[in-house]
């Protein structure tokens, strides 16, 4: 069995249309990580903390963790605490562009792949009225960088460089090669 260690419904929604069986089983960790650490190192920390929580109770089981962070200029933008904290990091990320790191931990028993993609995505002119009318959809409050690419949020997106699956918070084609060696 093929466990997700998620609940975001974006890589549920992933897994699921790339025809992959699975179950999903949540991790409460806190997600508290060394500031020294690298975007990627972070994202893939994460990721992998996220997985081994769940795969000690599941331990002849497929264990997937991911996480994803925004980073602009060096900063980690998380998940917005309120409506103000999205807004100023809209308008932070407003005509620039950041990356999106992706961290994945793929385990089962012992055997363990950690690895992260990075996709760079540059925003449109935001003003302050399209960044309240986006905020008033209430998209933006669970996502890291306070938009989804996948929903409402793309219109505020300008282009992007990479995989686009990545920025949704799984970078499908590398979990699949990954997959692969452990069915």
């Amino acid at each position: 069995m093929i466990i997700l260690a998620s609940g975001s419904p974006r890589r549920a929604k992933l897994l699921k249309d790339a025809g992959i069986e699975f179950k999903i089983v949540t991790s409460d960790i806190e997600e508290t990580f060394n500031p020294d650490l690298e975007p990627q190192e972070v994202a893939m920390y994460l990721a992998r903390l996220k997985a081994k929580h769940i795969a000690l109770s599941y331990k002849d089981d497929i264990v997937i963790g991911a996480d994803t962070i925004v980073v602009y200029n060096n900063q980690i933008l998380g998940k917005p605490i309120d409506q103000e904290d999205a807004f100023r990091m809209l308008s932070m990320l407003s005509n620039q562009c950041h990356f999106v790191y992706t961290g994945v931990s793929i385990i089962k028993g012992e055997d363990e792949d950690t690895f992260y993609d990075q996709t760079e995505v540059c925003m449109k002119p935001l003003s302050e009225l399209e960044i309240k009318s986006y905020i008033r959809t209430l998209e933006p409050m669970d996502k890291a960088g306070s938009y989804g690419i996948q929903g409402e949020g793309r219109h505020l997106v300008e282009k992007y460089e990479g995989d686009f699956f990545t920025i949704m918070g799984l970078p499908l084609k590398k979990v699949i090669n990954q997959l692969k060696k452990h069915i």
